[in-house]
């Protein structure tokens, strides 16, 4: 017979391992169902309870970092659930939650569409001035719809995706975090996580009013020349 934890071999009045000191009494027979099927099937590589610890302990801290990152949307973002904020707000919730460079890539994406409709409806539409005109026309209307339509398609996929990708983002991120700084303590670790995290409420402020100036100030200096 065979020490179940470490594999000895054991003698038969033998009752307590003389490698491990495992007692094969711990297990009564009877509570055992498989006790004669498992005579001689051993474990050659028993579990170390101490790195089974430290594995666990690891995860915790890097899940409270995660947690420290996101903020107190943690659970919410965990849970992947559509995202009304990345719907109505698009590019300027990802520049919110620091996706900086998501956030450019989708402008980038919401102006070549732009231009492309403009590109196309140019030429067939400029002798029409009336408003009303314009929008009664079969063919503007339908490059509205189309427009609208895409937009639509384009924002509810972000608001179907971004919780997900938002999480899994800053799980990669924390792991850089850790990976780079291995020297540091879950303190430190911890500081450093919110300096890096959380949100910038200043980034969609200055993407909406930057525009806005750089607008204005061409209006005032070419506006004779526009109009």
């Amino acid at each position: 017979m065979r020490c179940l934890k470490c594999g000895n071999e054991l003698k038969d009045n033998e009752i307590m391992c003389s490698n491990c000191g495992y007692n094969r009494n711990n297990t009564p027979q009877k509570d055992n169902q498989f006790a004669t099927r498992n005579i001689g099937v051993y474990n050659q590589n028993p579990v170390n309870q101490q790195e089974v610890d430290r594995k666990l302990q690891n995860q915790k801290e890097f899940d409270e970092l995660v947690e420290i990152y996101i903020g107190s949307m943690y659970y919410n973002f965990r849970k992947g659930s559509f995202s009304w904020c990345a719907f109505f707000f698009g590019p300027f919730y990802f520049l919110y939650r620091k996706l900086y460079a998501v956030a450019i890539i989708i402008f980038i994406m919401l102006g070549g569409v732009s231009t492309f409709f403009t590109i196309t409806t140019q030429g067939r539409f400029d002798n029409i001035r009336d408003i009303k005109n314009l929008l009664a026309l079969k063919g503007f209307s339908t490059y509205i719809i189309i427009y609208s339509l895409i937009l639509l398609v384009f924002y509810i996929f972000l608001g179907l995706t971004f919780k997900k990708f938002y999480f899994n983002e800053i799980v990669e991120r924390v792991g850089k975090i850790k990976q780079d700084n291995p020297d540091l303590g879950f303190n430190q670790l911890t500081q450093l996580v919110k300096q890096k995290g959380g949100t910038n409420i200043l980034a969609p402020i200055l993407a909406i009013l930057l525009p806005t100036i750089i607008l204005m100030i061409l209006l005032i200096i070419f506006g004779n020349t526009i109009l």
